[in-house]
C-alpha cells in the first residue's frame, strides 16, 4: 500500500521520551505528504496502537521502558502487514541492528541523524526501498549469519543471475527502484520483479535483510 497524491503518509512515534516525540511530532506535521496518526511510550501499547490506526510506518524505539521494542515486530506484521518499521536507534548496538534486520525491519533512524534524514528513511521505507545509511551496511558486514541461512549453503543453493547480482549492487549503494532501471535501461517494473526473485532466492525478508546477507557473504562488493 503506498499512498496517492491526495494521501498522507500515517506515521506512529513509539518511544518513551516524551520531548524526542514532540520534536520528531513537529518536524513530521511540517510535511504536506505526512501525517502523525498516534503515538506510545511503552511496549504496552504499541500493539493497540498499532491494531487502532494501522500506520503506513511506525519508528519503533529498541529500549522502552517495560521491555524489547525488536520483540514486537513479528506481532505487528502480523497485525498490520502494510506496516513499514523504521527502528529508532543510536547505531552504536550491532548485535541488536543485525537482529532488527534478521527480522525484516524496512530501516533505521538514528537518533542522531539530522532530522531531514529521517524524513528521507519515511519516504524510502514507502517506496520499499532501504532505509539505511551505507556505513551501517559496511559496519554489518563483520557480523556472522543468523543461524537460519545456513541451509543457503548447501550446493543445491539456486545461485542468483548476473542482472540480480547486478541489482543488488545498485540496492547496496542506496539506488531506488526508479534509479536502478534508468541506469540499467529497463522498466521499474522488471527492477521490481528481480528484487522480488532474488529475496526468495536468498530467503530473507526485506531487500535491506538481501543487501546485509550478500555483503557478509561476498556475492557483491561492498560500496565504495
Amino acid at each position: 500500500m503506498k499512498p496517492g497524491a491526495d494521501k498522507k503518509i500515517s506515521i506512529a512515534i513509539v518511544d518513551d521520551h516524551q520531548m524526542l516525540v514532540e520534536t520528531l511530532k513537529l518536524v513530521i506535521q511540517q510535511e504536506e505528504d505526512m501525517l502523525v496518526v498516534g503515538e506510545a511510550g511503552c511496549c504496552a501499547d504499541v500493539l493497540e496502537l498499532v491494531r487502532r490506526v494501522c500506520p503506513l510506518i511506525l519508528i519503533l524505539d529498541v529500549s522502552l521502558p517495560d521491555g524489547d521494542g525488536l520483540s514486537l515486530v513479528p506481532k505487528i506484521n502480523k497485525l498490520s502487514p502494510d506496516t513499514n518499521i523504521l527502528v529508532l536507534t543510536s547505531f552504536s548496538d550491532q548485535d541488536t541492528l543485525m537482529r532488527a534486520v534478521d527480522l525484516g525491519v524496512s530501516g533505521f533512524v538514528g537518533k542522531n541523524q539530522h532530522l531531514s534524514e529521517l524524513l528521507s528513511a519515511i519516504r524510502l521505507a514507502v517506496q520499499g526501498e532501504i532505509a539505511i545509511p551505507a556505513s551501517l551496511l559496511l559496519g554489518l558486514l563483520g557480523r556472522k549469519p543468523h543461524p537460519r541461512k545456513q541451509a543457503l549453503e548447501v550446493p543445491e543453493h539456486e545461485p542468483l543471475t548476473p542482472r540480480e547480482t547486478e541489482i543488488l549492487s545498485c540496492l547496496a549503494q542506496g539506488h531506488s527502484a526508479g534509479e536502478i532501471a534508468e541506469m540499467l535501461h529497463i522498466s521499474p517494473l522488471t527492477v521490481r520483479t528481480h528484487i522480488r526473485n532474488l529475496i526468495e532466492k536468498l530467503g530473507v525478508h526485506s531487500r535491506l535483510e538481501a543487501v546485509t546477507y550478500a555483503l557478509q557473504k561476498g556475492l557483491i562488493e561492498p560500496p565504495l
